[in-house]
């Protein structure tokens, strides 16, 4: 899509001197006026986690279960990177906003603040991993959870919807490659997955039951594209050889 390219270069540049791993400029457009806000444009942009921490859980499948038993959540690397990229959001939006673009930040907190986050279903209006999903990212797995070639399921993302002129881009959503593939539902001790493939008008409750679920991560990480990511990872470590996992579809930084 036409856009200001340099504009997409300056909040490339200043999300990745933050730390973020990946960032897209998306053609919301498409989207119902509901869940664009009329808005046409968006920003993805997200970090990954650490393999460490991945091979934490998949050797500890109760280690987050502890962390929440002892009051350590502020620690969890998880709840971390949430907030991080959440803090991103906003400052983002702020930096669109003082140059005459009107912005909205997707953070948790503004959601809440703005009363697009409904408490009693546990959901949002536009999750970050539906715009993921336009921007090409990857696809929805049968753990409600976006899955991407590069970094499986461990991602942490958010999103800032605005007017800015960007030069953007837009994809159908891609087909889940996860077949006969079973591992997520399997491991799930709190029986939350139904095991059922998405498609485009998937609703979530035939994918997860949201109450069942208890955020445990298992899922996440066990998924085989995320335990790829995780001892690819692991064996770049020990080689001292550069990762080199970053993947971005859109213009490069020039």
């Amino acid at each position: 899509m036409n856009g200001d390219k340099s504009l997409n270069n300056k909040i490339k540049t200043e999300l990745l001197n933050q730390g973020t791993e990946f960032v897209y400029f998306v053609d919301i457009s498409s989207l119902s006026e509901e869940q664009n806000r009329g808005y046409p444009n968006a920003v993805l942009f997200g970090m990954t986690l650490s393999p460490d921490y991945l091979q934490k859980i998949s050797r500890d499948s109760e280690y987050v279960k502890k962390m929440i038993q002892n009051n350590q959540q502020h620690r969890d690397e998880f709840n971390q990177t949430e907030k991080k990229t959440d803090s991103m959001a906003d400052n983002l939006a702020s930096y669109l906003k003082e140059r005459g673009y009107d912005a909205f930040s997707q953070s948790e907190k503004n959601l809440n603040s703005a009363g697009l986050y409904n408490q009693e279903m546990k959901r949002t209006i536009l999750p970050h991993k539906t715009v993921a999903g336009l921007a090409g990212l990857g696809f929805i797995g049968k753990h409600d959870l976006l899955v991407t070639p590069q970094y499986g399921s461990a991602v942490s993302m958010c999103t800032v919807l605005t007017d800015a002129p960007l030069k953007t881009e837009i994809h159908a959503p891609a087909e889940p490659q996860c077949r006969d593939c079973r591992i997520c539902v399997d491991i799930c001790s709190d029986r939350a997955l139904m095991g059922n493939t998405w498609h485009v008008n998937t609703a979530r409750e035939n994918l997860v039951d949201v109450y069942q679920c208890t955020t445990c991560l298992k899922c996440l990480v066990f998924c085989p594209w995320t335990q790829k990511y995780m001892k690819n990872q692991l064996r770049q470590q020990k080689t001292g050889i550069e990762p080199g996992f970053f993947r971005d579809s859109s213009e490069a930084v020039e």
